[in-house]
């Protein structure tokens, strides 16, 4: 099986703290979306060395060819709590 290009670039779709990049990472998840956490773990111990000020730490990466419906899913789950995506 061979890679298709799209399957290779991968996009920051989201950035944010913690605990709500585990969420969508999880609601991504479930809708057959493959997602890669970038400084999950330094972003929840000292998010002020991955993070200016410690602001929005965690990133989740995504294939560009999920990002139309990446969006769609984060933006309900944003506008559902609240959140500034």
């Amino acid at each position: 099986m061979t890679a298709n290009k799209d399957d290779l670039n991968l996009i920051v779709i989201y950035s944010g703290n913690p605990i709500d990049s585990e969420i969508i990472k999880d609601i991504l998840t479930e809708n057959g979306i493959a997602v890669n956490i970038k400084n999950g773990l330094m972003g929840t111990i000292a998010p002020w060395h991955v993070s200016a000020g410690g602001v929005a730490p965690v990133e989740l990466e995504i294939s560009v060819r999920d990002k139309e419906k990446a969006l769609r899913l984060i933006n309900e789950f944003t506008k559902g709590n609240g959140i500034k995506s």
